[in-house]
């Protein structure tokens, strides 16, 4: 069953100058050591960082509560499509990790945007 679904569309400029203002501190609060180590390698850092700060906007929107940053990950799954990790639980919300889900996780960028669709697949009843 569909738990929930979200989308968020980044203008990439304005996510590079947050970014430029807020250096590390900012990095440091959205993004896991292994997500900033992945784009930092590419050839055009904040496409990718901002494509997974989409990703985790989008994640919470379907799940219709926020939890920390730096408690979900987005990486490349081995046939290279994008998947989303709880990599710990957050304390201020252990209802949204009490649910076995499945995630859908699209991302896309073109010119300044970059956009992101998750789909929560639950086998449990919606709280």
């Amino acid at each position: 069953m569909i738990y929930g679904i979200g989308i968020d569309i980044v203008h990439i400029p304005k996510f590079k100058q947050a970014i430029e203002k807020w250096g590390e501190k900012l990095e440091n609060r959205l993004f896991t050591q292994n997500e900033l180590a992945y784009c930092k390698k590419r050839r055009f850092p904040e496409q990718h960082l901002a494509a997974r700060f989409a990703a985790k906007e989008a994640f919470f929107k379907a799940l219709g509560r926020a939890v920390q940053f730096s408690a979900v990950e987005v990486a490349n799954g081995q046939d290279g499509k994008p998947c989303l990790s709880l990599i710990k639980r957050s304390y201020d919300q252990p209802s949204a990790f009490s649910l076995n889900f499945k995630t859908h996780l699209t991302l896309s960028h073109d010119g300044d945007y970059c956009v992101a669709q998750a789909v929560l697949e639950s086998t449990e009843p919606h709280p």
